[in-house]
């Protein structure tokens, strides 16, 4: 068995080294189809872990009117509590909102003269209202505005908010749009390559494999090392589009750890996370691509 074994492994080596600008053509259109590949599904994850780290920051802030009574602002938060699509309010004193616009701008001496000369405090008090989903806040508004305590309000911000995911939605689709396009076209080539690959191998070695079955080797001993030599491209060229990918998502981190800046969520550490899942989706795939091209042109052109 493990003669067998190594008498295949090595006229598959054979087979690549005799082809060998074909070989490292073959490596090249398919490391390029796994790097198109691994970028279309990181791509994927990554927008949504990364919609998901903006929705988390996303809330309706409420603004009462200064005069507004305390016990109102609270009776507020009581009815929106009740409102099923919302999933926390948090009430802000308009002592806590001083506090906190005072620690915010603290290194301003002009704003702390301006407070300093204040005998009233001019911010409101409010509410911050968290939803389940993105889709939940449309209602919540809508249920609010009809609602009594509408005219206690001063101010509300979700506009901007809102504008954000939509901008990030769009550029995201269009991305991943455009990178399966590339894929598809990158996995149609390696294909083809591949299945010619194998298929200039076997017309190569035509006689070698004829002698071979008068000497009674079976047909999985003369299929093996073609089947083998695909497997070799696939190993070869998932650790070459690992590499490569890694060097994109290093250069790439800090342009897109600025975009999220302030927000949970950062390329690196995603990329360190799921390095090993990332890894074994190249290798299925240059396995199920390269072998899979190998068998097709081993039962096209290979009668045993």
């Amino acid at each position: 068995m493990l003669i067998t074994v190594y008498r295949t492994s090595k006229f598959a080596f054979q087979n690549v080294w005799r082809n060998l600008w074909l070989s490292i053509i073959t490596i090249f259109i398919l490391t390029l189809t796994l790097l198109t590949t691994s970028l279309v599904a990181t791509l994927n994850i990554v927008a949504d872990q990364a919609v998901q780290a903006v929705e988390e920051k996303i809330n309706i802030d409420i603004y009462f009117k200064p005069e507004v009574d305390e016990q109102d602002v609270i009776t507020a938060q009581v009815w929106l509590q009740s409102i099923p699509e919302v999933k926390s309010v948090r009430y802000v004193s308009r002592d806590e909102a001083l506090e906190k616009f005072k620690a915010s701008h603290a290194n301003n001496p002009n704003i702390a003269a301006a407070l300093a000369e204040l005998t009233d405090n001019p911010l409101p008090a409010s509410l911050v209202i968290q939803a389940y989903a993105l889709q939940d806040y449309a209602v919540i508004t809508q249920q609010f505005e009809a609602s009594q305590y509408d005219t206690l309000v001063q101010d509300k911000n979700f506009s901007d908010h809102q504008l954000v995911i939509e901008r990030l939605s769009s550029i995201i689709r269009r991305l991943y749009q455009g990178a399966l396009v590339v894929s598809l076209i990158f996995i149609i080539i390696s294909v083809i390559m591949m299945f010619n690959t194998v298929r200039v191998a076997i017309y190569a070695h035509r006689e070698e494999l004829g002698i071979m079955k008068l000497v009674g080797a079976t047909n999985w001993f003369v299929r093996a090392p073609f089947i083998l030599e695909g497997l070799v491209y696939a190993l070869v060229s998932s650790s070459i589009a690992m590499v490569l990918l890694w060097i994109t998502m290093a250069a790439a981190t800090p342009y897109v750890n600025n975009f999220f800046t302030g927000y949970n969520f950062s390329l690196s550490l995603f990329f360190q996370e799921h390095f090993w899942y990332i890894f074994a989706f190249q290798v299925v795939v240059s396995i199920v691509l390269a072998v899979g091209s190998s068998m097709l042109s081993i039962g096209r052109y290979l009668r045993v």
